[in-house]
C-alpha cells in the first residue's frame, strides 16, 4: 500500500501579498495596519490581493497589553531629506518594526528627523504633538539630539547606532565582528595590502587610528578591520583609509582617490554595499577587474548584492530583525523605564560570493 504523506500547508504571508499586489512588503504592512501614506488605489489593490491569496481569512492573533500605543520611527540620514523607501537597508528594518508592532497592536509614525538635526527642542515638541509613546531613533543621529530625547523621559531605542557615555537601549548588528570576519576573509586568501572605505570622518591620532568616522556603527566595522590586519600582523597604513557619504557616488569617488593616491593595495573592505557598488564601478571605468585585480567585500548584504556581476561578498546583516528586536526592547523600557540600559549586537554572516579571491598580478 503506497504510503500517504500529509504536509501542512505553507502559512500565506506578507510576501505572498507583495507578490500578488506587485508592492513592496512594507506598503503590504502599511495598508494592513492602517498606517496611511498609500493611496487609495493601492490599498484597495493590496486588500484585493490579501483576499485572493487567503492572507485576510486568518484569525488576527489575540493582542496582548501594552503599554505603547503609539511609537515613532524616527530616520536620521547623513544625506537630508532621503526618502525611506529609497533606502535597500533601512526599509527593511521598518518592516521588521512595523510586523513586531502590528502584533502588539502598536501604531508606527515614520518621520524624518533630518529637519531638526540642529534643533532639538522642536524634535521634542514634534513627539509631545504627535503624542508618541516611545521613539525609535534610527540610523545616525547626533549625539545632541540623543541626549534631548533620552532626557525628555520618552522611552527611547537607538537602531544602528550608538553614543557612548548616553544611558540608552541599543540594537544594532555586530559591527566590529563583521568588518574583522569580512578582512579575516580576505586576508586568508592572501591579501596583506587592504583598502577601507568608510563614512565620513575626522582626523584622529596616531598611530592605530588616524581617521575616525563619525558614525558609530562605521567606525565599529573599521575597528574590526583594523583587528584582523593587526591580528594577522600587517600594520595599518592611514593612507589605504577613505571616507566616502556611503552613497553609490561617494564610493566610485573615493575608490577614484584610492587608486590616484598611488600606493598599491589588492583589495578594498568597504562600509556598505552600496558604496562598494560604486567602488567596483570606478575599478571597472580603470580598466580593474574584479576580482582578478582587485577583490572587493561589502557590509549589509542588500538585495541587489546577490544579482551583480559578479555577485558581491559581503556580511549579511538580518535587517528585519533589527528592526523586531528594537520594538520588543522599546516595549520592554516602557514596561520597566527603571531597567539597566543594554546594547544588543545581532550576529551577522559572512556570505562568500564572487567579488573575493587570492590577488592577482597588476
Amino acid at each position: 500500500m503506497a504510503e500517504v504523506r500529509r504536509r501542512r500547508a505553507r502559512a500565506v504571508t506578507t510576501q505572498d501579498v507583495a507578490h500578488a499586489a506587485a508592492v513592496s512588503r512594507v506598503t503590504v504592512s502599511r495598508v494592513l495596519n492602517n498606517h496611511g501614506n498609500v493611496t487609495e488605489r493601492i490599498r484597495q489593490r493590496v486588500l484585493q490581493a490579501a483576499a485572493d491569496v487567503g492572507y485576510l481569512s486568518r484569525p488576527p492573533r489575540p493582542v496582548p497589553p501594552t503599554p505603547l500605543s503609539d511609537i515613532g520611527f524616527f530616520f536620521a540620514s547623513i544625506l537630508g531629506e532621503e526618502p525611506l523607501g529609497d533606502n535597500p537597508f533601512w526599509t527593511p528594518v521598518l518592516h521588521g518594526v512595523e510586523q513586531e508592532a502590528s502584533a502588539a497592536g502598536i501604531h508606527v509614525t515614520y518621520r524624518s528627523i533630518t529637519p531638526y538635526a540642529e534643533r532639538p527642542g522642536a524634535l521634542l515638541e514634534l513627539v509631545r504633538e504627535a503624542r508618541l509613546d516611545g521613539v525609535l531613533l534610527v540610523g545616525p543621529a547626533s549625539e545632541p539630539v540623543v541626549r534631548a530625547l533620552h532626557g525628555s523621559g520618552v522611552p527611547l531605542v537607538l537602531v544602528d547606532n550608538a553614543v557612548p557615555g548616553v544611558a540608552v537601549d541599543a540594537v544594532l548588528g555586530d559591527c566590529l565582528g563583521g568588518g574583522r570576519a569580512a578582512v579575516r576573509h580576505l586576508v586568508g586568501l592572501g591579501h596583506r595590502d587592504v583598502a577601507f572605505i568608510g563614512g565620513p570622518f575626522v582626523e584622529s591620532a596616531p598611530p592605530l587610528r588616524h581617521r575616525t568616522n563619525t558614525i558609530w556603527s562605521v567606525e565599529q566595522r573599521a575597528l574590526g578591520y583594523l583587528t584582523a590586519l593587526e591580528e594577522a600582523g600587517i600594520e595599518p597604513d592611514h593612507r589605504l583609509f577613505e571616507g566616502s557619504n556611503l552613497t553609490t557616488d561617494g564610493g566610485y569617488a573615493a575608490c577614484q582617490r584610492l587608486l590616484a593616491g598611488g600606493r598599491p593595495f589588492t583589495a578594498i573592505f568597504c562600509a556598505n554595499d552600496v558604496c562598494a557598488i560604486g567602488v567596483i564601478r570606478a575599478l571597472h571605468e580603470a580598466a580593474l577587474a574584479v576580482p582578478r585585480d582587485v577583490s572587493v567585500v561589502g557590509f549589509d548584504d542588500i538585495e541587489v548584492a546577490r544579482h551583480l556581476i559578479p555577485p558581491l561578498t559581503t556580511v549579511r546583516v538580518d535587517k528585519e530583525a533589527i528592526g523586531a528586536w528594537a520594538t520588543r526592547r522599546l516595549l520592554a523600557r516602557a514596561v520597566d523605564q527603571a531597567a539597566i540600559t543594554s546594547t544588543t549586537c545581532l550576529h551577522v554572516d559572512l556570505v562568500r560570493r564572487g567579488t573575493a579571491a587570492p590577488p592577482g598580478r597588476r
